[in-house]
């Protein structure tokens, strides 16, 4: 008795402490809103950038029984003036103002500063029972059901969001709300969230986010128990307390922001209510259920049935008298039922708690939780709290506490073997670790022969004798295969101990075997040996782990190359059945049909042919297919060649397989994260970008996460086409980051393909991959790579040479800048004195024309020099006034010979360009193509905007270029007439804008230069 009553006042006390805490908590209001009054609101004062969203709460005008639009109203002041309009205080129901159910107009005008004038502006509704329509200025911006008489009403009462702009000052919002079914409320129950379009979107967000996260946890759990169920029929409580969880994602589907009714929009009113109602009485009963099976000993029989009966009774009137079920009575009815379980669960927790049974305190925290996600429901219905107002905790620590219960339950029986396992992975570890020191014993003297070997072999200050070379290269293959055999031997150890993790995944066969023979086809240069690539690019991904499926390859087309002079290795692959047939076939010596069954075991070699020692390489080869679920097999004609096929499954568009063996565990994990490429991250003005390509989504996760934090502007691609695409649009590309093995298109052939337009310098290329072999490094080095950083990687490593080739570019954009402001200052001698004799010229005969061209001449080298060395940009504007003086100089010279028109669009005045971009090319016109010929010609200057960039055409109906010439030209060959300068402008619209200058040009015709620049 004495436990009992100790369980009563530690419940009384802990509900106390936990509601009391939560309702503080969440009535305390940090700062004082405005409110409405009299049907106004003024927000001047309110700084939507920095206090955010406002609650549209206070005194709205209304109009009972009535569905009035904005100019009804507006004709109603203008006749019977505003003073007479009643007011309704908002949120809260109409029912002290006019009958629960039936029609009225809510009307509030709402004040904004000028500051907010063309801003968009949003609305966030909750409940507006039972239909509404929201109209802003006269216009219908959102509704949910048909807000109308009875005979057109429906009803609806589905949150959502609008959007809209306003004016400054007055702006009005008109609601109108029908209720014809709800007798317990009615009008706008809950605040309108307003404020500009981006917070309101996270409002929205965070409350589908809330109810999201809410569902998902009870369903998880939900069925987590029931499937428990299935296994242990016995224990009933399991079932009972996934129909808890279950039910309780159900109701929470029918709440806050809905998402049933955004899930499944057609579900009918009468439907709705019903799962509403039913799905709260469900989970009292189940809970008086669930402790009553699980902790009979504690629970008071009487209490618990008369609990379930009146829960099946009040289920059965909410099924047959559903409008009775909406009334204010019923509806304190049900939040009381709905309530009481959850205390009494409390209790019975508490008590069991009290005396030491398994699990009882997990459960109680857990009650605490529901107890707490009981209490925001409830105050969501009878007053104005959100259910987003506070983080879904709830549902994660009745999460956490289940299953800290269920492994409580289960650990006794594990005790154990966890002291067997201890003991194992002691003796395990000391195997492992005489493994990692002889090998580390065994690798550093073996490099160390091999670098020695090869720095003594590739010095050209020290020749070897054609003997001493053929010897030290015997020296070398044997010290590599020995250095192979110490791999060999640490994998083989591990695959007998069943230590050796697969990962499958979906690979690429063909890029992979595309990958692997472009290593080996520098390794057999010299030999006269074909590698063909037949896999079809068509075939679907292996379910394998991408490094032992390239080891797997590696040793067999390695095995190919040793045995074959001459002639071909081909590597094929088929589809039959869900599983890929992959082969290896080559044209080599063949293998005796009485040595095959013995090739895959270790360190076999044959009489027969003493030459032939496989050593490791197959007999790895075979437990690594057979620890993918597959099987490989070997065909052979003496002096014919060899056959090697082995099988692996398809991988599946959504596999989530487990696979195992009695030796090895695999395991496989769908992607975890999934997004639309190309992802484009960060809008930085004037940061780097940064390509990223590789086909797993986790892997590009990863390198986002890395990278973000400092500031790039990040693009992130899953194959080689899309990275290939990026690179060749309108944007500036500053480094790529390549994944080796991709589908379809490789890294290498991606590398390839930028290095047939871009430089190292130009676009650096970091491959980033799990290969490792230093073969396949020399591969991405021989493909254009700047660097390799191999998988698993630190991310400090990876920032550091991100940092390092971007500096690299960096230093080549300086370059370019310096060349630029080499050319800003280089004033030609002879066109000053030119301009300057013409000035004393023209100071005997027409003194104001010489004044002018000396102002022409000041405003032509102030522009000149006006751009320092560091500026990045000027407005076309400045430019143009600079080439309107350089132009007025020239006029002075030329006379009538010279004729400059104009065509600029007004908008094109503030466009943002490189400084000096536009004005060389000016002069060129002028100088070269007018000023060769005697009777002149007429230069076009035009700007305009078009659909995706600013074009600026400069185009002279002077001498034209030859065709040969113009090659030289755009192909930036030295030695041309027009000299760096227009060199200049190339690299820089190039590196800047990743464009192309473009020139048209016939002889005796004219010339046109176009240059785009991106929006």
């Amino acid at each position: 008795m004495r436990r009992r009553l100790a369980a009563v006042v530690i419940t009384i006390v802990i509900l106390a402490l936990t509601y009391g805490l939560m309702v503080q908590f969440l009535f305390a209001k940090d700062k004082k809103l405005p409110l409405a009054g009299g049907g106004q609101m003024d927000l001047t004062a309110w700084r939507f950038a920095g206090d955010g969203v406002i609650p549209l709460d206070g005194e709205w005008q209304f109009y009972p029984d009535e569905l009035l639009s904005s100019a009804a109203i507006r004709d109603r002041v203008n006749r019977e003036g505003a003073p007479g309009t009643a007011t309704i205080h908002v949120p809260g129901s109409w029912s002290k103002q006019m009958e629960t159910l039936g029609k009225a107009t809510y009307r509030l005008q709402v004040r904004v500063g000028a500051g907010d004038a063309g801003k968009i502006f949003g609305l966030k509704t909750l409940s507006l029972q039972m239909s509404n329509r929201i109209l802003v200025n006269g216009i219908e911006v959102g509704s949910s059901g048909i807000a109308a008489d009875k005979l057109m009403y429906r009803a609806g009462n589905k949150p959502y969001v609008s959007y809209f702009t306003l004016q400054p000052g007055w702006n009005e919002i008109v609601v109108q709300v029908a209720n014809y079914d709800f007798q317990a409320s009615s009008g706008i129950m809950n605040s309108i969230s307003f404020g500009y379009s981006d917070q309101i979107s996270r409002l929205r967000d965070s409350g589908i986010i809330h109810d999201l996260i809410t569902i998902a946890c009870f369903l998880i759990i939900g069925l987590y128990f029931i499937g428990l169920y299935a296994q242990r029929k016995e224990d009933h409580s399991l079932l009972y307390f996934g129909l808890v969880c279950l039910l309780l994602a159900t109701f929470s589907s029918t709440r806050g922001e809905r998402l049933l009714l955004i899930l499944f929009d057609y579900v009918p009113y009468w439907l709705y209510i019903r799962l509403q109602a039913v799905s709260v009485y469900g989970v009292s009963i189940s809970f008086f259920l669930y402790v009553y099976t699980a902790f009979r000993p504690y629970c008071s029989q009487r209490m618990v049935y008369a609990g379930v009966a009146v829960g099946v009774c009040l289920t059965a009137w909410a099924l047959v008298f559903i409008d009775f079920t909406n009334t204010t009575p019923m509806l304190l009815i049900t939040t009381v039922y709905g309530t009481l379980p959850y205390m009494y669960t409390t209790y019975v927790l508490v008590l069991a708690a009290l005396h030491r049974a398994e699990g009882s305190v997990y459960l109680v925290i857990s009650a605490l939780a529901l107890n707490h996600y009981s209490m925001i429901q409830s105050l969501n219905v009878y007053s104005n709290v959100a259910l987003y107002s506070t983080v879904p905790f709830e549902v994660f620590l009745v999460l956490l506490m289940l299953a800290l219960m269920m492994s409580l339950r289960f650990s006794n029986a594990f005790k154990k073997v966890e002291q067997l396992s201890v003991q194992l992975m002691n003796v395990d570890k000391l195997k492992d670790e005489f493994l990692f020191r002889t090998s580390h014993e065994f690798k550093a003297p073996l490099q160390s022969v091999i670098t020695i070997s090869q720095s003594m072999l590739e010095d050209p200050r020290h020749p070897l004798a054609p003997e001493q070379s053929e010897k030290l290269e015997l020296v070398l293959s044997v010290t590599k295969k020995l250095s192979q055999l110490v791999f060999d031997i640490l994998d083989l150890s591990k695959l007998k101990q069943g230590d050796l993790m697969v990962n499958p995944i979906a690979v690429d066969v063909r890029s992979t075997v595309e990958m692997v023979l472009r290593i080996f086809s520098y390794l057999t240069a010299g030999k006269d040996v074909q590698l063909i690539n037949s896999v079809p690019e068509q075939l679907p991904n292996a379910l394998a782990d991408e490094n032992r499926f390239r080891q797997i390859l590696n040793n067999l087309v390695d095995n190919a190359v040793k045995y074959t002079d001459r002639g071909t290795i081909e590597v094929l692959a088929v589809e039959q059945d869900g599983w890929l047939e992959i082969s290896v076939q080559d044209t080599g010596s063949g293998i005796a049909p009485d040595e095959l069954q013995h090739i895959f075991e270790p360190f076999q070699s044959f009489e027969s042919t003493p030459a032939h020692s496989f050593g490791l390489g197959l007999s790895i080869v075979k437990q690594l297919v057979e620890l993918q679920h597959g099987r490989i097999t070997v065909a052979s004609v003496k002096g014919k060649g060899s056959v090697f096929t082995f099988s692996l499954p398809v991988a599946g568009p959504a596999e989530r397989a487990e696979l195992g063996t009695a030796h090895a565990q695999l395991k496989y994990q769908a992607p975890e994260y999934s997004f639309t490429t190309p992802y484009v991250l960060g809008s930085h003005a004037g940061e780097q970008t940064i390509l990223i390509a590789d086909d797993h989504y986790a892997n590009l996760k990863i390198l986002i996460d890395a990278l973000e934090p400092l500031g790039y502007n990040l693009i992130a691609v899953q194959n080689g086409f899309e990275a290939v695409e990026q690179i060749e649009q309108l944007n500036s590309i500053d480094l790529v980051i390549l994944d080796l093995m991709m589908p379809g298109m490789s890294g290498y052939d991606v590398c390839k393909t930028i290095r047939r337009t871009y430089s190292l310098l130009e676009m650096p290329v970091l491959m980033v991959t799990t290969a490792v072999e230093p073969q396949d490094k020399v591969a991405a080095f021989e493909a254009g790579a700047n660097d390799f950083l191999p998988k698993p990687f630190d991310t400090t490593e990876l920032k550091a040479r991100v940092k390092g080739l971007l500096l690299m570019k960096d230093t080549l954009g300086q370059a370019i800048k310096m060349e630029m402001a080499f050319l800003q200052s280089q004033i030609k001698p002879h066109f000053l004195y030119n301009v300057l004799n013409t000035i004393v010229a023209l100071s005997y005969t027409d003194e104001e024309k010489s004044r002018k061209l000396t102002i022409d001449l000041a405003d032509y080298m102030r522009g000149s020099f006006r751009f320092s060395n560091t500026q990045k940009r000027t407005s076309f504007g400045q430019e143009l006034s600079l080439i309107r003086s350089y132009v007025e100089i020239e006029h002075a010279r030329f006379k009538d010979r010279l004729r400059v028109e104009y065509d600029i669009e007004e908008s094109m005045q503030g466009v943002s360009i490189p400084p000096l971009l536009l004005q060389p090319l000016v002069e060129n016109a002028i100088r070269h193509g007018i000023g060769s010929r005697t009777e002149g010609g007429t230069v076009t200057i035009s700007a305009r905007a078009e659909e995706n960039h600013y074009c600026f055409e400069i185009a002279d109906n002077g001498v034209g270029i030859e065709p040969e010439r113009l090659q030289q030209l755009l192909r930036q060959e030295s030695g041309t007439t027009y000299g760096v300068g227009l060199r200049n402008i190339m690299k820089r619209l190039k590196y800047e804008y990743n464009t192309e200058l473009r020139m048209e040009s016939l002889p005796a015709i004219g010339t046109r230069v176009i240059v785009q620049i991106p929006l």
